[in-house]
């Protein structure tokens, strides 16, 4: 099976997947704020993961992760919130974002050259699910229907997880997201500082809110979603054959 991340390639390498198995894997999420008890880099390493997961069964190219996303916005007395701000009603560093034409145009170009380099299929995986990062990957998916590059975009909305793989209430940064960061890694994850720090309490990042954290559910999470998203990568080969 022929399996490559792209940044160490050669060209060689690059004809030989193109004619055989020409499907590209591409994460992308911003670094964000995710509570006190986790990293910045939740989303972008969520997406990776399950990419990485799915590459190591079906092969193809692994594009570097793009640390890059948008969110929503709220003006208020003149002071700008982003994402997670808007409900803290306050400033939260450690978020980066770009404006969502920013973030529209850049995924254009970037799918625009894998499409012209030779792939047939991209698979598009955000970790961020706010609802303008969805918008995008989604606007870029039906804009590539009838192009010589499909884009499967994908984010774990579309997954329909069974009752015990969820709890009653997700949150940002909640039980869900934080067990899954767990099973990446164990020092991504600090459950001493589950909120202690009033902005956590305030977006309802709470001890008896996160009980249920484990590196169990993380992992059965991920393998529930892999099979799903592996089920749609194969609907777009039979369209494509």
């Amino acid at each position: 099976m022929l399996k490559y991340r792209y940044e160490s390639m050669f060209p060689y390498h690059l004809r030989e997947v193109l004619e055989k198995n020409p499907i590209v894997y591409l994460p992308v999420s911003p670094l964000e704020w995710h509570g006190e008890h986790l990293i910045f880099g939740t989303d972008p390493f969520r997406a990776r993961k399950l990419l990485e997961l799915v590459w190591e069964r079906l092969g193809g190219v692994l594009m570097p992760t793009l640390y890059v996303g948008t969110d929503s916005t709220l003006v208020e007395d003149g002071e700008e919130f982003w994402g997670m701000e808007m409900f803290a009603k306050e400033r939260i560093p450690g978020s980066i974002f770009v404006r969502k034409e920013t973030f529209y145009n850049l995924l254009k170009d970037i799918l625009n050259f894998l499409e012209r380099t030779g792939f047939k299929l991209c698979i598009l995986c955000t970790g961020h699910m706010a609802k303008p990062q969805i918008e995008v990957v989604e606007r870029l998916e039906e804009e590539h229907k009838e192009r010589n590059m499909r884009v499967l975009s994908w984010h774990w909305g579309k997954v329909n997880y069974p009752k015990e793989l969820m709890t009653p209430n997700p949150l940002h940064a909640g039980v869900e997201e934080s067990s899954e960061i767990l099973s990446i890694d164990l020092s991504y994850v600090d459950l001493d500082r589950i909120g202690s720090m009033e902005v956590d309490r305030k977006v309802s990042l709470l001890k008896e809110n996160l009980k249920g954290i484990s590196e169990t559910l993380g992992i059965k999470r991920f393998n529930f979603e892999v099979e799903e998203l592996i089920k749609e990568i194969m609907k777009c080969y039979n369209k494509n054959s």
